[in-house]
């Protein structure tokens, strides 16, 4: 069975919490927000942040986002 796991978001400007769905990435073995599915969500996001410290984006071997 196919199990699916969600991240919380909220935006800085509401209380409304909103889950997204995750993607697997075989490469890390993790499961990762694609920035996109972010934002659908959130079209005016710029950033994501944990509490005070910023989350860095999945990079490719060229170090590019």
């Amino acid at each position: 069975m196919n199990q699916t796991h969600l991240q919380a978001f909220q935006a800085e400007s509401s209380s409304a919490i909103i889950s997204i769905p995750t993607c697997y990435d075989r490469k890390t073995s993790q499961h990762v927000v694609r920035w996109k599915d972010i934002q659908r969500n959130f079209g005016d996001a710029i950033r994501i942040m944990n509490g005070e410290a910023s989350v860095l984006f999945l990079m490719d071997d060229d170090l590019e986002e």
